[in-house]
C-alpha cells in the first residue's frame, strides 16, 4: 500500500496535467528588418504636419473631409454589422466565463389541496379527530450543476472565447480603417476628377478658340486644310475626354453616398462647389517594420483566431466530469 503522502501527490500531479490538456498557443516569432526600405527619403520629404495615427485624415487640412469621414464612421452599415460582431463575442466570453462556475435552478409552488373523504385514504383521516379536509401544500426544489474542469476543456474554451472576442475587436477597427481610407480615398477621387474635368473643359474651349482661327485664316488662304483637319482631330479628341471624366465623377459620388450609408446623391449637392485636392499630411513614426506589422488589425485577427483554435478540440475529447446535486422539501399543512 502507497503511503498517503505519495498518493495525494500523484493525484495532484494527474489534476494539475489534466487540466493543462491542450497545447498552449505561442506566438510566433518571425525576424524583421529594423528599418524601411527608403526609410531615409520619407523621412526628407516636405510635407503638412503630422496627423495623429487615430485621426490621420484630419492631417489633410479639409474640414470637408473630416466631416465625411466623421459621417462615414457613425452611419456606416459595415462598421454597425463589426460592432454586433463585437457584442456577440463579448456575450460568448461571459457564457464561456460563466461555465467554470457552479449553476443552480430553484423552484417552488404553493397550493390549496383539498382531501377526499371517498378516498381509502380521505376514509380513514375523515375517522381521525380533528382531521380538516382542506390544507395547504408548500414545495420547494433546489437543483445545481458544476462541471469540474478535470480535463481543462472548460478553461481552454474560456481562451478560445477570449481569443475570439479580440479577434471580433480587430475586425472592428479593421473595418474602421478600412472605411474611413475609403472615404477619403473617393474625396480625393471626387476632387481629382473634378479638377481633370475642369481642365478638360478648358481645353475643348482654347481648342475651339484654335479651330476658329484656323478657319478664319484658311479663308484668307493663308492656312492648309491639312491644319483645319488637324485641329478639328484634337478638338473631338478632347471633346471625347469630357463625358468619361463625367461618368467617372459621378459614380465616385454614388459610391461616396452609399459609403457614408444614404442614398445616392445625398451629397452630390455638397461636393459640386468643387475643391483642390488636398496635400498629404506628413507619415507619422511608424516604428520598425516588426512594431507596423503587429499593429495591423488583419494580422491580429488572423494570429488571435488561431489562438482560439489551440487546443479546444483535444481539450473536449476527454470527456467531462459533473455533479449534480438535488434538493426537494416538502410541507402540507392541515
Amino acid at each position: 500500500m502507497l503511503p498517503k503522502p505519495i498518493v495525494a501527490a500523484a493525484l495532484a500531479a494527474f489534476l494539475s496535467t489534466g487540466c493543462a490538456v491542450g497545447p498552449d498557443y505561442v506566438r510566433p516569432d518571425i525576424a524583421m528588418p529594423q528599418r524601411f526600405q527608403g526609410q531615409s527619403a520619407v523621412e526628407q520629404r516636405h510635407a503638412a504636419a503630422e496627423a495623429e495615427l487615430a485621426t490621420w485624415w484630419t492631417g489633410f487640412g479639409d474640414p470637408q473631409l473630416t466631416r465625411f469621414v466623421t459621417l462615414a464612421l457613425a452611419q456606416n452599415l459595415d462598421l454597425a454589422q463589426a460592432a454586433a460582431r463585437v457584442a456577440q463575442a463579448r456575450a460568448g466570453l461571459g457564457a464561456a466565463n460563466a461555465a467554470l462556475l457552479p449553476s443552480g435552478n430553484v423552484t417552488g409552488q404553493a397550493a390549496r389541496v383539498y382531501q377526499s373523504v371517498e378516498t381509502p385514504l380521505g376514509r380513514v383521516l375523515n375517522s381521525t379527530p380533528g382531521f380538516d379536509r382542506h390544507g395547504n401544500d408548500y414545495e420547494a426544489d433546489f437543483n445545481a450543476s458544476w462541471e469540474l474542469d478535470v480535463f481543462g476543456g472548460l478553461r481552454r474554451g474560456r481562451e478560445a472565447a477570449l481569443a475570439d472576442y479580440q479577434a471580433s475587436e480587430a475586425a472592428a477597427v479593421a473595418s474602421r480603417l478600412a472605411v474611413a481610407a475609403q472615404t477619403a480615398d473617393l474625396y480625393i477621387t471626387i476632387r481629382g476628377l473634378q479638377g481633370r474635368l475642369k481642365v478638360a473643359r478648358h481645353q475643348v474651349q482654347t481648342e475651339q478658340d484654335l479651330l476658329s482661327t484656323i478657319n478664319l485664316l484658311y479663308g484668307k488662304g493663308l492656312a492648309a486644310e491639312l491644319q483645319v483637319r488637324q485641329a478639328e482631330g484634337a478638338l473631338a479628341q478632347v471633346r471625347a475626354t469630357v463625358p468619361v471624366f463625367e461618368a467617372a465623377l459621378d459614380a465616385a459620388m454614388n459610391a461616396l453616398d452609399v459609403m457614408l450609408g444614404s442614398p445616392p446623391g445625398t451629397y452630390r449637392a455638397e461636393l459640386l462647389d468643387g475643391g483642390d485636392v488636398p496635400a498629404a499630411p506628413r507619415i507619422a513614426a511608424t516604428g520598425t517594420p516588426g512594431e507596423l506589422l503587429r499593429r495591423r488589425p488583419d494580422l491580429i485577427v488572423a494570429e488571435r483566431r488561431l489562438a482560439a483554435s489551440c487546443g479546444v478540440e483535444r481539450a473536449h475529447r476527454r470527456g467531462h466530469c459533473r455533479v449534480l446535486p438535488e434538493v426537494l422539501a416538502e410541507r402540507v399543512d392541515r
